[in-house]
């Protein structure tokens, strides 16, 4: 075995690795906006008088998603990530930006996953 075939398959490895840190994110958001943030039938029992002990943790996640937490978290951690270095960081910078593109956070969002993706081309 040669030093190229081993350095290939390390290399698809750690991108595969990657690549299933992206799909989490993004698995992990779509089940959040059309699992519990935007059914009508959830919305509608969290706003009666008598609402079950979910909601109260639902409403946590409408409001970091109108203060646009995910992309902050992915843009903060693709920044630590580029400058300081860390799998940690580009991980979670990773995940936070591929959640804020599906929950409406693009604007921050896309800016974190090119700030992490040049975080990790780097490393």
């Amino acid at each position: 075995m040669t030093d190229t075939t081993l350095t290939q398959r390390w290399t698809m490895r750690r991108a595969a690795c990657w690549i299933a840190v992206l799909a989490v994110g993004f698995a992990l958001a779509f089940w959040l906006r059309y699992g519990v943030i935007q059914p009508q039938e959830i919305g509608i029992a969290c706003g009666q008088a008598g609402a079950p002990g979910w909601c109260g943790p639902r409403q946590w996640l409408i409001s970091a998603q109108h203060y646009r937490i995910w992309g902050w978290v992915g843009l903060a951690g693709g920044l630590i990530g580029l400058f300081i270095g860390g799998r940690a960081a580009i991980a979670i910078a990773l995940l936070f930006s591929a959640m804020a593109l599906v929950l409406y956070n693009a604007t921050l969002g896309a800016p974190a996953m090119v700030v992490a993706l040049l975080a990790l081309l780097r490393r």
